[in-house]
């Protein structure tokens, strides 16, 4: 059984889904950060580079979108020889106008990524005008039903079209899932013959809400609570088990989903057993690396690397999916000789990671013992989305020492050596200023020919600054004010 909690009594709406009364997914929806994935655009080409076989479009962002020659429809219908021989540039060309969907959200250094195969979702189906496949979703495994929906699915596919029939078309009657297949036929059609002004977002995707709902697929049996009555209301209309949660609590702290979330901001996670994993996010990778920590075990030493990274490797991969971390992800387990034991963990790796709903390919361990996966990248991870870079250590984690800052301001008074003025004032932080005692002071001043007077601000990013040059008696004065 699932259970999906909704808080939206503020303006950031949160949702959190449970498997089996476990946390497994953390949802936000910022309104600064408004997601593209789904949108789709009438733009235009402003660059072909058939060297990287890609081209860059305009959508009216600061940021131009990507687009690689593997996502256009042209090249995906035409045959293997044309394919083979043919660069971007017989596909398209510069000044073009396109019908573009983003597929992927850009991140600070790259636009987003974009494909000309679109697609639209509905509550039962998945329609691609070029997508000449026909699917039913995995979840729907009476084999009796899914004969059904192919059959029907032949009837309804036209030329290149594609069509996937979601989780929720289970019994639902033929004429509520034709009705939903002409509607959005309609609606991509009415979008392609549109004249507007390029580039321009001619389609949205689903809102924040609409879309977990649609990718969660919920069940009979499954559970809604939700902490606005009007969209309680709302949603018995459509699901069988909908919850007002009417308490003056914040629903999320009444479920500790707070402090949950607090957890998954940090390096570190800590294991039962008392071993630790900790967690680090690159622009280009992540890399999660295992320790035993104060875990021993308690007969051999292939049995205590064993049982630590078994608990590990479930730990992992439920922090990628809470997290929402993607892209390429190598995990440094414990060195294990054995292969037998290797294998054990891949299969724990494969078991949890089957239940995620986002793509996840599993290539196992590297001659250097390094287990590699890849998740592909939808959405901004969580530590994006509700985190920003020190605007100090710009992210990297590192800041100069107390001892190279003093340094640093030991050259910049050397610049003042012998002044007109009497004094110079600065400010320092605690750490910074307590390098410079009464004896080290009386020597610079002797050096540099003024006198030196120090206070702290640990407000002070940089670690220090001249605040003021002149008179040592106006400056003495203006200390005495603070």
């Amino acid at each position: 059984m699932r259970k999906l909690i909704i808080n939206e009594k503020t303006s950031q709406l949160r949702c959190a889904l449970y498997e089996d009364d476990e946390l497994v997914e953390i949802h936000y929806e910022q309104n600064d950060q408004k997601e593209m994935a789904g949108n789709i655009y009438k733009a235009r080409v402003v660059k072909v580079l058939p060297g990287m076989q890609a081209a860059f479009v305009n959508i009216g962002l600061d940021r131009n979108g990507y687009l690689h020659r593997n996502d256009l429809v042209s090249y995906q219908l035409a045959d293997e020889k044309l394919q083979s021989k043919k660069t971007i540039n017989h596909f398209i060309h510069e000044g073009e106008e396109l019908l573009v969907q983003v597929v992927k959200e850009g991140t600070d250094h790259k636009g987003p990524k974009l494909t000309t195969n679109i697609e639209f979702g509905g509550e039962f189906l998945v329609y691609k005008p070029y997508g000449n496949y026909l699917m039913i979703s995995k979840k729907v495994t009476d084999e009796e039903e899914r004969n059904r929906l192919l059959s029907l699915g032949e009837k309804l596919r036209e030329n290149e079209e594609g069509l996937l029939f979601r989780t929720a078309c289970i019994n639902k009657e033929e004429k509520e899932i034709i009705a939903e297949y002409e509607k959005l036929k309609q609606q991509f059609l009415q979008m392609k013959s549109e004249q507007v002004a390029v580039p321009k977002c001619v389609f949205k995707a689903r809102d924040f809400l609409s879309r977990i709902l649609n990718e969660v697929a919920l069940l009979q049996n499954d559970i809604i609570i939700c902490d606005k009555p009007e969209r309680a209301k709302q949603l018995k209309k459509h699901y069988q088990k909908v919850e007002y949660f009417s308490k003056k609590e914040q629903i999320f702290s009444y479920y500790q989903l707070d402090q949950e979330i607090d957890k998954l901001l940090k390096r570190i996670v800590w294991l039962k057993n008392g071993a630790y994993i900790i967690i680090e996010q690159t622009e280009a990778m992540v890399v999660i690396d295992v320790n035993t920590g104060k875990f021993s075990g308690k007969l051999s030493m292939r049995e205590t690397v064993l049982k630590t990274n078994e608990e590990a490797a479930a730990e992992i991969a439920k922090q990628i999916r809470l997290r929402n971390l993607s892209g390429m992800i190598l995990i440094d387990f414990i060195d294990m000789k054995h292969e037998e034991d290797r294998r054990k963990i891949l299969h724990i790796m494969e078991r949890i990671t089957a239940k995620d709903r986002t793509q996840t390919k599993l290539f196992g361990f590297t001659e250097l013992n390094i287990f590699q996966l890849t998740r592909k990248k939808i959405r901004q991870p969580l530590e994006k989305e509700l985190t920003e870079k020190c605007p100090v250590c710009q992210g990297t984690g590192h800041l100069v020492s107390n001892e190279t800052v003093a340094f640093k301001l030991e050259r910049e008074l050397w610049e003042y050596e012998h002044m007109i003025e009497e004094a110079i004032w600065i400010e320092a932080s605690t750490g910074v200023a307590s390098l410079f005692n009464e004896q080290h002071i009386k020597r610079l001043e002797q050096t540099f020919g003024f006198k030196l007077r120090i206070t702290t601000n640990d407000s002070i990013s940089a670690g220090y600054h001249i605040r003021h040059i002149g008179d040592l008696s106006t400056i003495e004065e203006r200390m005495n004010k603070l």
